[in-house]
Order: C-alpha cells, then structure tokens, then sequence
C-alpha cells in the first residue's frame, strides 16, 4: 500500500486507540478465531460467532482476518469486531453473494435456507476486486455499556482503518438491520453507501422475512474517511447522548 495511506491510518489508529483507552477499554487484535470463539463463551449478551468468522470451516489467520476485542477496567469483554477477505473469484460481489449467500447466515437465529433468499442492489453488482467482509460489531449496552454514541463511530472505523493498512482493498461491505440503518447506525460507522433490499432470512414461525441491507466502502471512501479527525466526531457524539440523558433524568 502506498506510504502515504499507512502513515495516515497509523496516526488515525492511534488517536482512537488513545480515545478508547480514556474511556476504560482496552483494546486486543488477533487473528485466532479459535481464541475470540472461546472468549465469547463467558458472554451471555452477544450471540456466537456467524458462520462466516466460525474458526471451523474457513481458513482465517494472520493473512486473512483479524478481529477487534475491547475489555472493561474489570475485564469484562464489551466490545468485539472483526474484518476478514473474501475471495469473489473474478465475480462481483452481486454474483458471489447470489452463489454464496447462505454462507452468510446471522447467529442466533434458526434460518429457514429453502425460504430466504438475496437481491443484488446496484452497488453490490459493481462491487469487485479485492474485497473485505466486515462484521462480528457489537457494544455492550445498557448501564455502564457504551453503545448508542461516540464508540461506535471510532471502533468501526478503526477496523476499517486496519484493513487499509494490511490489505488496501477495493471494498469494505457488510450486512446491517434496516431499522438499525434508518436510525443513523450506517452513518454512525463510516459507511458511505447503503443499499436496502439485499438478504431476506426466512426465520420458523415469523410470518415476514427479516431484511438485510448492504453497506460498503470503496478504498477512496475510507482514505477520505481517514482524512477527518475521529476526536471531533465522537465528542460531539458523547456530549449528545449525555444532554438526552440528562433530559430523560429530568
């Protein structure tokens, strides 16, 4: 990768690391999966691992995949992410998710595959080359949790800042709830494009299908991303959600 995109997204890293750490967390990367899916076992409010960060069945190391996982001052796992390539074989990603979309189920849920199904929206038709699948973000809310502001904004986009730096891929996608979406979650990231209508999870005794949309990144979209301070962003972010609190205490 250019020197220039690794100087930036080094310095990016480290201001979110710096901010992450003021809150309490601490940080850990790795690429054994094997370890995170051990890990997650002693957390009961996330869900396992998605079949495609699953440690059986895909070959995820130091070449492949990483993952993201922040603890509390107690030690408590609250934080966890992770990116991983994806080889589309010469395909777009429209073709490869038509192919492989099952590979792709959510955890957690009980998928009916004959009934579920996916449609490729525009950008995932123009999507190739290399490409990384990112997922697995979560943020322990609640009391004392950390989800719903700044966090979430700099840690996604501290992921993306490190698939930059190792592979300097083409595209950045992943799958998110539209409700989610709707409410700001995909801006919140960093994700510049969102595309509804992508998979559609038939889930036993649900009568509708659970809706899937697509976000992405292109390379130059995450350079320009790297380009803007993260500190500025989260703060604005915190200071909100403390004035809603405090309106909701009064």
């Amino acid at each position: 990768m250019a020197t220039k995109d690794r100087l930036t997204g080094s310095r990016f890293v480290s201001t979110i690391t710096e901010l992450v750490d003021d809150q309490g967390i601490t940080l850990e990367t790795g690429s054994d999966f094997s370890f995170l899916q051990k890990a997650l076992k002693d957390q009961p409010e996330r869900n396992a691992l998605a079949p495609r960060f699953s440690p059986q069945g895909n070959d995820l190391n130091e070449e492949t995949a990483f993952w993201i996982l922040g603890r509390d001052p107690q030690g408590e796992i609250v934080h966890t992410q992770a990116v991983r390539t994806i080889d589309l074989e010469g395909l777009t990603l429209a073709s490869y998710m038509d192919a492989q979309f099952r590979d792709f189920t959510p955890a957690g849920y009980g998928i009916d595959m004959r009934r579920s199904q996916y449609r490729g929206a525009p950008g995932s038709r123009m999507i190739a080359g290399k490409v990384c699948y990112h997922g697995e973000l979560w943020l322990k809310g609640g009391p004392g949790g950390y989800r719903g502001a700044g966090m979430t904004a700099i840690l996604a986009r501290l992921a993306m800042a490190i698939s930059l730096e190792k592979w300097s891929p083409d595209y950045v996608f992943g799958f998110m709830f539209p409700l989610a979406a709707c409410k700001g979650l995909a801006a919140r990231e960093g994700y510049m494009h969102t595309e509804p209508g992508s998979l559609y999870w038939a889930v036993p005794g649900q009568r509708e299908k659970m809706e899937v949309w697509t976000v992405w990144m292109g390379r130059e979209d995450i350079r320009h991303i790297l380009q803007i301070p993260p500190t500025s962003l989260f703060e604005q972010l915190e200071a909100s959600q403390l004035r809603s609190r405090r309106e909701k205490a009064a």
